[in-house]
């Protein structure tokens, strides 16, 4: 699954913010308290925040650092309504009055990154980072941006420089647990996120991310008490829903795992993997109908969903419909080859419309991921048998009767 979107989202908050939660974003300004104009100018009201910043930005007495903060402000304002152009003016226009102002570039880093132009991005984030090298802010984003781009190290590197530089900073930590996650370490992402828990206790986003990383372990009754948690602190967090009925399918509780994939598909209609864990449910309830139609809701949304495929597969298999299910569980190992139960279903499927030699050699694929898989050894031999080659199938038969007793009863 992609990257959470508020990795995306934090971005533009941390342009704002260079000491992230040390401050209120209208301090930027002064360091008196801000007037009416420079806090509706870091409002969240984009008309309301275009008109302010244009104040501040057209008023004689303002200054350059004040017209540069304002036109960032403004450039964000801008985006948020669609007008990218626009948006773009005013940094470029920022730029062009302090070339050296790390935020400035850190914005345009996040801009061309929103445009999809990333080879823009990183010039802006480099350019953001060496202005200021002691800027924790434009660290971090950089970091996002790398983390976001698929490189987890080198945005650990720049992860632990913001963090040196602002230890108490618990989006640094966060941050730095999720790209541990993504590169496979969940015990030092898990430290991560239990760090920036620590300093920020309601810090929703990681105690979800704990929880993500925790369900990646299969520790799913410590990952439930985390999203527990991150709903007690804010019940609108959508995507916690569908992350909770996985948990709950996970750990058999069908009923809740039922309840929270409903709920996460009405709060987030293009959430794939609630389509996905409904399906689940329906599918252990034997309504293969809305199973079906969950899991192709879910491969829909992300095409890319192999578990999705391979989980419908398993539904037009139980319905009898075995060229579908065939198809489906190709495309399921053709996104994922390390599905390796997908190879010993579709031989299954393979088996029961007659094309014994597929079937022989996907049972052939399952037994090398495990060769202590008794069923599937079990089938190739009932596959080996029906081909011809008795002995042969006999004994694979008796060798998986030997791990399994039960198999094929």
């Amino acid at each position: 699954m992609s990257l959470p979107a508020r990795l995306l989202c934090c971005a533009l908050v941390l342009v704002l913010l260079p000491a992230a939660r040390a401050r209120g974003p209208e301090e930027l300004f002064l360091p008196q308290v801000a007037s009416k104009n420079e806090r509706l100018c870091t409002g969240a009201d984009p008309a309301m925040a275009i008109q302010a910043c244009t104040t501040i930005i057209d008023t004689r007495a303002t200054s350059t650092s004040q017209r540069v903060q304002a036109l960032v402000f403004r450039s964000i304002a801008y985006l948020n309504l669609g007008q990218s152009d626009t948006a773009l003016a005013d940094l470029d226009r920022a730029a062009m009055l302090d070339s050296n102002n790390s935020t400035v570039w850190a914005a345009r880093g996040n801009y061309h990154h929103a445009k999809g132009d990333d080879p823009l991005a990183l010039e802006d984030f480099n350019h953001a980072v060496t202005a200021n090298p002691k800027d924790a802010s434009a660290l971090l984003q950089r970091g996002n941006f790398l983390l976001n781009t698929g490189d987890a190290a080198k945005a650990i590197a720049d992860f632990d420089k913001a963090i040196l530089l602002d230890p108490k900073n618990p989006a640094a930590f966060a941050n730095r647990g999720e790209a541990y996650r993504v590169g496979g370490q969940s015990d030092q992402a898990i430290e991560n996120y239990n760090q920036a828990i620590r300093l920020d206790g309601k810090f929703a986003a990681a105690w979800y991310d704990r929880g993500v990383a925790l369900t990646g372990k299969g520790d799913f009754a410590h990952a439930i008490d985390d999203f527990n948690q991150v709903l007690k602190l804010d019940p609108k967090f959508a995507a916690v829903y569908g992350r909770r009925a996985f948990a709950y399918d996970a750990t058999g509780d069908h009923e809740r795992a039922f309840a929270d994939a409903s709920a996460a598909i009405k709060l987030d209609p293009d959430d794939p993997s609630a389509y996905f864990t409904r399906g689940n449910f329906y599918t252990a309830r034997n309504d293969l109908d809305h199973a079906i139609e969950d899991f192709t809701r879910a491969v829909m949304i992300d095409g890319n969903y192999a578990d999705a495929y391979a989980n419908r597969a398993t539904a037009y298999a139980r319905k009898g419909n075995y060229e579908r299910a065939i198809s489906d569980y190709g495309i399921a190992i053709r996104l994922n080859p390390r599905l390796t139960n997908v190879y010993s279903n579709r031989g299954l499927a393979l088996l029961k419309i007659g094309e014994v030699a597929r079937a022989i050699d996907d049972f052939d694929n399952a037994l090398r991921a495990d060769p202590k898989d008794a069923l599937s050894l079990y089938n190739r031999g009932v596959a080996k048998q029906r081909q011809g080659s008795q002995s042969a199938g006999d004994v694979d038969v008796a060798a998986a009767r030997a791990m399994d007793p039960n198999v094929g009863k």
